[in-house]
């Protein structure tokens, strides 16, 4: 997907994460013996932490496809490189045959 529309949607939700958490932490300040808060908490940290999960290996899945991509173009650039060199080396070797055929 397009980095510029990833980060925009990454700033959404941090954005949206963050807000639900100071919502969250104030009511926990406010009565810190309710459970359901303190449940509610310990759950949102956990959705913080999969949701930024997803987003780093999302990120090194897309570095790692493009250092892939480009060693796959180098190599087959350095392969075309190296079957024109045989070529002409071929073509080479084919002259100096026919100059130690003819006496040259």
């Amino acid at each position: 997907m397009n980095k510029k529309i990833n980060n925009l949607k990454e700033a959404e939700y941090y954005a949206n994460f963050n807000l639900v958490g100071e919502y969250i932490v104030k009511s926990r300040k406010a009565k810190p013996e309710n459970e359901a808060i303190n449940e509610m908490y310990y759950a949102w940290q956990e959705l913080g932490f999969y949701v930024h999960n997803l987003i780093v290996n999302e990120r090194f899945y897309e570095q790692s496809l493009s250092e892939y991509r480009s060693d796959k173009i180098r190599a087959v650039t350095r392969a075309r490189v190296a079957e024109e060199k045989i070529i002409e080396l071929e073509k080479e070797i084919q002259q100096l045959k026919t100059k130690i055929e003819i006496g040259l």
